[in-house]
């Protein structure tokens, strides 16, 4: 029995096709270990081959060629064949870790500590976390689903890695589901022969509520999983049948013929699963990641520098009681090891930190000259210097040409834009440029409430424009709730303007 062949493109017209007008019969993905090579993971063939490899060298003490030594009979694996060794994977793991299991706990680990999800997890995350096509079913251990759904979306997914979690699973998503049917890498993970070779209950009645409502895409799957193979054998025909991709020139086995035809569903000779994702991302012509990964790294970033430097702020202040000083010195002294161990990386915002702790106000001077000796070329430390120069040294001229020299460095930095307006403001009383340059930091920076909450200001007490400068501190508070200074000044301006506080 043979399943009828589509084409790569046939596939992606039918699921773009699908995707439009059956929205309420979404896909799911069913991945093997195919589906993780390109993300540094060895397939389950090539672990059976290594591990084959290995006993050979501890068990043969005849010089017999490989493919001669590995028989059923020196292994004690029933009907091995060699040229079929793949099929065998879970009797081979058995035979070479029965008398030390966690050792073969240990080997899968330490196979996938170091796997990044490849390009096409980066596909799969973003359409996982779309409106359709949520659920992955693996019977792969890693976690290289759910790390690129944190990675690359702002979603986090449903993990079912072991049978007891499979009572979550829902006819309707909300969020992506991955369901690990051979369980999570660290929950006892089962690849011995009678741990897959039949499904738990609960994970049958699980696929029945997925497949029931899901039509399965099979990537990287060889169909050498007896539990998952015997219950697409045995549950009624899949609505909308069954993808079952595979590479180009390995043919799939007959039962893989068997159970793709029995659902009526459709072979795909694919190149890679990258590759296939590739195709899928262009057809549904999905947007860049990179420009929200970078936005999300600079904010992670910005946000760790921000709070270790306020935490250093709060450590300056005298503790309340003599007891509370004396734990607070213990603080101090670990935050100024780190402070210290932070100036030692190349960064311009280790120089920054020590400015910051520097008292000497000539010193500190000094800290930032040196560190831009450094980093001559960072807009931040640039940007930085000049708050200093200007509020605590009152070296204006300086203060702005180190403004102008920032912005040339980097015209988008939304920060220092906002600085120089308040600078031109409060210190120039250029109040047309300080407009320009407060809109022009709020297009940069949408998001940024300090800026937002400076603007509210500029527009209360210099361009006396009441109702726009409301807008802008309310604004400021919805960005940020907790931004303490804009709280502040929206509770003095409510008090001096009253008809705002309806």
């Amino acid at each position: 029995m043979a399943a009828q062949k589509i084409t790569t493109a046939g596939f992606l017209s039918e699921f773009l096709a699908r995707h439009k007008k059956m929205t309420d019969r979404p896909f799911c993905w069913v991945l093997g270990s195919g589906a993780s090579v390109q993300s540094g993971i060895p397939t389950g063939d090539t672990l059976a081959m290594q591990w084959l490899k290995e006993l050979h060298v501890m068990e043969d003490f005849n010089n017999l060629p490989l493919e001669k030594w590995a028989t059923a009979a020196n292994l004690g694996i029933k009907g091995f064949d060699f040229r079929r060794a793949a099929s065998f994977y879970p009797f081979i793991y058995q035979r070479g870790f029965r008398d030390f299991r966690e050792q073969g706990y240990a080997f899968l680990e330490a196979a996938m500590q170091e796997a990044e999800p490849s390009y096409g997890y980066c596909v799969l995350s973003q359409i996982m976390s779309g409106k359709q096509h949520k659920v992955a079913v693996t019977t792969n251990f890693d976690n290289l689903i759910a790390d690129a759904i944190s990675t690359y979306t702002h979603d986090y997914p449903l993990v079912c890695g072991h049978e007891s979690l499979t009572g979550f699973i829902r006819p309707n998503l909300s969020r992506p589901v991955i369901a690990k049917i051979h369980r999570d890498l660290l929950l006892n993970p089962k690849s011995e022969p009678e741990e897959i070779e039949k499904l738990p209950a609960e994970w049958e009645a699980a696929l029945q509520v997925i497949f029931d409502n899901n039509t399965p895409i099979v990537i990287g799957h060889g169909g050498n999983d007896g539990s998952l193979m015997g219950f697409f054998k045995k549950i009624a025909p899949i609505k909308g049948g069954i993808f079952g991709c595979y590479r180009v020139g390995d043919e799939p086995e007959a039962k893989v013929h068997e159970i793709v035809e029995r659902h009526r569903g459709r072979l795909v000779p694919v190149l890679g699963f990258d590759e296939l994702m590739l195709q899928l991302w262009e057809k549904l012509q999905l947007p860049s990641p990179i420009p929200d990964l970078q936005a999300t790294h600079d904010k992670r970033k910005a946000e760790f520098q921000r709070q270790f430097e306020e935490l250093n702020r709060k450590l300056k202040q005298p503790g309340e009681t003599k007891a509370a000083e004396a734990e607070l010195k213990q603080v101090r002294a670990a935050a100024e090891a780190a402070t210290e161990r932070l100036t030692q990386e190349k960064d311009w915002w280790a120089w920054q930190l020590k400015a910051n702790a520097e008292p000497d106000l000539a010193k500190r001077e000094e800290t930032f000259r040196d560190g831009l000796k450094d980093f001559p070329d960072s807009a931040e430390l640039t940007g930085n210097f000049p708050n200093f120069m200007t509020d605590v040294r009152k070296n204006h001229d300086e203060a702005e040409r180190l403004y102008r020299k920032a912005l040339e460095l980097d015209a988008k930095n939304a920060n220092n834009t906002g600085n120089f307006a308040v600078f031109m403001w409060e210190v120039r009383k250029d109040y047309d440029e300080a407009e320009r340059l407060y809109f022009k930091a709020l297009e940069l920076g949408p998001k940024h409430a300090p800026n937002t909450a400076n603007c509210a200001e500029f527009f209360e007490k210099a361009r006396k424009n009441l109702a726009e400068a409301n807008r802008l501190y309310r604004l400021a508070l919805e960005l940020d709730p907790n931004y303490e200074w804009a709280k502040n000044e929206y509770v003095r301006f409510l008090k001096e303007h009253p008809e705002f506080a309806k």
